[in-house]
């Protein structure tokens, strides 16, 4: 007799609620009930600074036989750097807690500049975990105003 593998979840949601400076995870049953509960916060402390403040005063300055001397560019500009760099911490949390089984859905938060770096950090096992992308900043809300928008959802309605 053959018996049919069948794939189950924890029916634990993570909830992540981040941008390029801060991120919070909260811990909730799925789906989203009336419990969140924060249980990881990060803070980046170079994304909020200005440009000034981290990065030199002058482009560095180097030559090349065809081209002569010129100034050297930045390949990317502050915003997605500091997003860059932030958003590798927190896909690492998030592999973290899905290799160790602590969550079987997730919900992410974010602005889309930060949503669509994270995105492209995230290993293929922990996307196909993620139940709603919602492309919103909601960095400042208490857990008990979160509650009610995460409820009343129309793109994590549909994931039910």
């Amino acid at each position: 007799m053959t018996r049919k593998y069948q794939n189950s979840r924890l029916p634990i949601a993570w909830i992540l609620v981040a941008d390029r400076a801060r991120a919070r995870i909260f811990e909730s049953d799925w789906p989203v009930d009336d419990r969140l509960q924060e249980i990881d916060s990060y803070v980046h402390p170079e994304s909020q600074m200005r440009e000034s403040e981290v990065l030199s005063d002058n482009e560095g300055r180097f030559a090349e036989r065809a081209a002569g001397q010129h100034n050297g560019e930045p390949q990317t500009d502050f915003r997605h750097r500091t997003a860059t760099d932030f958003a590798l911490v927190v896909a690492e949390r998030l592999e973290d807690g899905r290799i160790n089984n602590k969550f079987g859905h997730l919900v992410i938060l974010a602005p889309s500049l930060f949503l669509g770096v994270l995105r492209s950090k995230l290993g293929a096992p922990l996307e196909k975990l993620v139940e709603a992308e919602i492309a919103k900043d909601y960095t400042q809300l208490s857990s008990r105003e979160l509650l009610p928008l995460l409820q009343r959802s129309p793109e994590l309605m549909a994931s039910f």
